[in-house]
């Protein structure tokens, strides 16, 4: 009897203790679960709003300029009128498919039927960046939680690499951030086909991004089998196709002077690959790039095969001879803060499956992101934000806005650079210096005299440009806060 009684006793209570387990566990998945979606949408809501802020005050401190915002306006303000896409900027009546195989901002086209301003553009990339956080902190916070969530958010969206490139105008790349986002994510949770859905697409963003894709399918047909295998090759082939007709038949073919070289010059393989190792091991700006790409995670990321997709965009560029592509500025570096965030998240899930890190090891790695992130804030565009001096409009920009207003629409206006953003969205627009790819005669000149633009010329130039243009026909009729303008008699 008592033993049975005690027996009772001891199954009730397992009873009690299973119920509570069940229910904590019920409470930790819906905790998770809460996670999994106010973080993605607050970061995002947070991000786009920073950026754009961001963005449009820089418009309105004259950090803007024709190349390249001012191209991406004539491009897509062609888009929304039902025209081939051309650049005035680029050469008189460039195809712009000439210049870089981009059509995927056709997207944008409509947006700007709707709102035809330079600033629909700097805001419209505000909200695609931040659409690559939310699959990045949503798998952060189903992983490991709302803190973890909440670190790699913000360490992503404030990165040195994001806002570098939303501190340079406007570009094609926006587009590829969602994409590759979503794509890569489901290469970590294993879901292989809409990983390669949302690859595919990303070869209409620009010509080279078809290599990304080439290595995303080749992962899949790797790490699968059967038919998914299949699948994957068939993405690389994908990629590899697009690469190619881009490269050499759709560019060149619209490239009115037919000189294509995809904005970089590659050396011999042999020549590029031993000078980059030379670069790196000297500590040129490529070393810079390449350490913080890897310092950005702690270096955690080096551990995930899916760092093996940022190799393409690595490659072209340091092995190309344009410097510029080897520093850690402008936007060439965007898409592989997608990467890198999604390598370590990668490899923070690949080491704790294998028990490889400890949960005081990987606290210590999410620790380091945050602080790396923190510590690089004062350093970085953002930071200008929280100056007053920022919230105002810098005098040229109102000064420009008026000239714009009262040159007549249907007038040709050619300008510095560091004004072309403000005039292009009212006027047809060419660069002053005019180019030898530019054989229009414009109406206004606008130049920039206070703050040179210092290209396509330098401050001599642009001074020489104005004498030659006073003496076949041009009259001086304005001048203030530094701009000089004048009109074709």
């Amino acid at each position: 009897m008592t033993t049975t009684e005690n027996s009772t006793v001891v199954t009730d209570a397992d009873t009690v203790d299973t119920a509570a387990d069940t229910r904590g566990s019920a409470n930790r998945y819906a905790r998770f679960r809460t996670a999994e979606t106010v973080v993605p949408a607050i970061s995002f809501a947070v991000l786009a709003s920073l950026y754009a802020t961001m963005s449009v005050l820089g418009h309105r401190q004259l950090r803007t300029s024709g190349f390249d915002l001012g191209i991406f306006v004539q491009q897509i303000a062609s888009y929304s009128q039902f025209r081939v896409p051309t650049s005035d900027l680029l050469g008189t009546g460039f195809n712009t498919l000439g210049d870089h195989f981009s059509p995927i901002t056709a997207l944008l086209g409509p947006v700007y039927r709707l709102f035809p301003h330079a600033e629909t553009l700097l805001i419209a990339q505000a909200v695609l960046f931040a659409l690559a956080v939310i699959p990045i902190a949503r798998l952060a916070a189903q992983k490991f939680g709302t803190t973890v969530g909440v670190v790699i958010a913000a360490a992503f969206g404030l990165s040195w690499g994001v806002q570098a490139a939303l501190n340079f105008d406007f570009h094609e790349v926006a587009f590829a951030m969602p994409l590759l986002a979503m794509s890569m994510v489901a290469l970590v949770r294993r879901r292989w086909l809409p990983a390669l859905a949302w690859a595919l697409p990303l070869v209409f963003v620009k010509e080279d991004m078809g290599l990304t894709v080439i290595v995303i399918g080749a992962l899949v047909a790797l790490w699968t089998t059967g038919r998914t295998r299949i699948l994957g090759a068939l993405t690389a082939v994908w990629g590899l196709a697009w690469v190619v007709l881009a490269v050499k038949v759709i560019v060149p073919a619209l490239s009115s002077d037919n000189s294509y070289d995809q904005g970089s010059k590659l050396p011999p393989l042999g020549e590029g690959i031993a000078d980059t190792a030379h670069g790196l091991v000297a500590g040129d700006s490529r070393a810079a790039t390449a350490f913080l790409l890897l310092a950005v995670t702690g270096f955690f990321a080096l551990r995930s095969p899916l760092l093996l997709v940022a190799v393409p965009t690595i490659a072209w560029r340091f092995l190309s001879d344009n410097t510029n592509f080897w520093k850690p500025i402008y936007h060439y570096n965007a898409i592989l803060m997608v990467i890198v965030f999604v390598a370590l998240l990668d490899a923070l899930a690949r080491s704790h499956r294998h028990g490889q890190l400890t949960e005081r090891g990987r606290k210590l790695i999410v620790a380091f992101v945050a602080a790396f992130a923190v510590i690089a804030l004062p350093f970085l565009p953002m930071s200008r934000v929280v100056q007053a001096q920022e919230w105002t409009i810098d005098p040229q920009v109102t000064t420009v806005r008026e000239i714009s207003e009262s040159i007549p629409a249907g007038n040709r206006v050619a300008a510095s650079n560091n004004l072309v953003a403000q005039l292009v969205a009212d006027h047809d627009v060419s660069v002053f210096p005019q180019r030898a790819t530019d054989s229009t005669v414009p109406d206004w000149i606008v130049v920039n005299q206070q703050r040179p633009a210092g290209w396509p010329t330098d401050e001599t130039g642009d001074l020489q440009a104005v004498d030659r243009a006073l003496s076949t026909g041009y009259d001086v009729v304005y001048s203030v806060d530094g701009i000089e303008v004048l009109h074709r008699r």
